[in-house]
């Protein structure tokens, strides 16, 4: 089997006359959603199989992570699952109250534990299959339930373990036992994920299943400086292929939730071995959390506010490829594991008390990348909010160069001031009516660089073919959370669409460093 294929078509394989029957049912409950204008909302509880990751210094990946690619905008999913957690350090660290305080009527709760609840050296997470493990599972069926919400049971994922035979070994008999049972004694609907899970196992055999789960050699990694190899946790890929297995519950079942899957079977794989790497270097601002930690925000991956690419970087998974994040200085190794490097408003000292300026032994790294195949996007901001000298001594070797002024200046919510509506025959606007670019740095060009948008003599993107790589550049950070989709802007803009058609294009041409 090829590891460009989503999943075993085994596994997606559903009788015609199971469909039809139910399809009224389905499309009844999609309408019910949108007459009531309530988005479906998927609660996700369990342990680090599922559990969100960072996205910096880190090829970890959790499958509830990228299970949003799955589903269209109209779906909203709350991942509460957390590394080292079993269903009774769940309950009793309150994770568990934190999300029925939350749960509505028509919410589902995907419930996912056994990895911790079986190591019975540690008392603070051991719950006993029959007695413990199985109360717990019944007080979250019970408690969603008394909400009006729709309880979801899964069996624990697979470890990856084969036997003499080559044939994978089943790690959590009592435990996937034990859900299966109650799903059928409460009538709960079963995505019996272990199962499904060493099936896929099986079809991969030994040698290609190494590549759903982490094998890091040492020093690629500031945080994992031995390396690390590892048979239960998950690479982007991995965590993708597992996050597809419960897309194929959810249709064996038919939930209504099926008819808001939007890429389940048909996802692109242009992005398929591609990774897009956002700098964290150059734009660098922190601040502090409603706990008291420091967290990066301002253009970063994990910024679900308004100021975040978390939508952006949902689009980019739709396409294939993965997301990482570059916290250093680029140099010839890191950028050897990025397809794309995304540099947007590099720090001024206003935004950060000692920004790290792009200096001339980064600028010849980036410019010598792009010569040998990498794709870097320059996503500027405007006067006064970006700093420009050592961002233009980089651009510059590209025939680019960000005029530090700032056109569509808008004032309140007088949206229309930022529209761009004349476009020209080109993929980025392909289907596209109209997008939305506020406070922008226009751009001076020559050559090898070339328009990609012109308004009114001003140069607004630009694109350059350099070597065997190419740069496209935008005097805006552009794709922030805030003026990504619908959220502020008025219905009709369409930078959402934008996004996903820029980075179609550029991944096409990008090459491939994830075997």
């Amino acid at each position: 089997m090829s590891l460009m294929t989503r999943l075993p078509k085994s596994l997606r394989v559903q009788k015609l006359s199971r469909f039809l029957k139910s399809l009224f049912v389905v499309c009844l409950a999609a309408y019910g959603f949108m007459l009531s204008g309530k988005s479906p909302r998927l609660f996700l509880i369990g342990d680090s199989t599922m559990a969100d990751k960072p996205l910096a210094d880190n090829p970890e990946r959790g499958w509830g992570q990228v299970f949003p690619m799955f589903f269209d905008r109209f779906v909203k999913i709350e991942n509460d699952a957390r590394n080292g957690r079993s269903t009774k350090s769940f309950l009793n660290e309150g994770r568990w109250q934190t999300v029925f305080d939350r749960l509505q009527a028509g919410d589902y709760v995907f419930i996912q534990f056994g990895h911790n609840d079986e190591k019975k050296s540690d008392k603070t997470r051991y719950a006993a299959p029959r007695t413990d493990y199985r109360n717990n599972l019944l007080k979250f069926i019970h408690d969603a339930r008394s909400k009006e919400a729709i309880p979801i049971l899964l069996t624990p994922v697979s470890r990856r373990t084969f036997g003499k035979d080559n044939k994978s070994v089943e790690t959590h008999p009592e435990y996937s036992d034990v859900v299966r049972e109650l799903a059928k004694e409460e009538d709960v609907s079963l995505i019996d994920l272990d199962s499904m899970s060493r099936a896929l196992l099986d079809q991969l055999g030994p040698n290609e299943s190494e590549k759903l789960f982490l094998r890091v050699p040492p020093g690629r990694y500031k945080s994992l400086p031995n390396g690390k190899h590892d048979n239960t946790h998950f690479t982007f890929f991995g965590a993708k292929m597992i996050a597809g297995l419960v897309v194929d519950g959810i249709q064996a079942l038919h939930l209504p939730l099926e008819s808001f899957l939007d890429r389940g079977d048909t996802s692109s794989e242009i992005g398929t071995g591609r990774i897009v790497c956002l700098d964290n270097f150059y734009n660098n601002e922190w601040k502090t959390d409603s706990n008291g930690k420091p967290v990066r925000y301002h253009y970063v991956w994990e910024d679900t506010t308004n100021s975040g690419y978390s939508e952006l970087g949902r689009t980019i998974m739709y396409l294939g490829a993965e997301v990482d994040t570059l916290c250093s200085a680029p140099t010839k190794e890191n950028l050897s594991q990025a397809s794309l490097y995304i540099i947007v408003d590099p720090d001024t000292p206003a935004e950060t008390p000692h920004p790290n300026y792009i200096n001339e032994t980064a600028i010849k790294t980036i410019v010598d990348w792009v010569r040998s195949g990498g794709i870097l996007l320059l996503f500027g901001n405007d006067k006064g909010n970006a700093e420009f000298e050592h961002f233009n001594a980089l651009a510059g070797n590209f025939g680019i160069h960000f005029n530090e002024d700032s056109r569509n200046r808008v004032v309140g919510k007088n949206f229309e001031t930022g529209s761009f509506t004349d476009f020209p025959d080109h993929p980025l606007f392909c289907g596209v009516k109209k997008i939305y670019l506020k406070d922008i740095s226009t751009l001076k060009i020559t050559p090898p660089a070339v328009p990609v948008l012109s308004d009114k003599g001003d140069v607004i993107m630009a694109y350059a073919k350099f070597g065997n790589g190419a740069v496209f550049a935008v005097g805006d950070p552009w794709f922030y959370n805030e003026y990504f989709d619908n959220r502020k802007l008025p219905e009709g803009f369409e930078n959402n669409k934008a996004a996903e058609n820029l980075f179609t294009w550029l991944l096409l041409d990008a090459r491939v460093v994830r075997k």
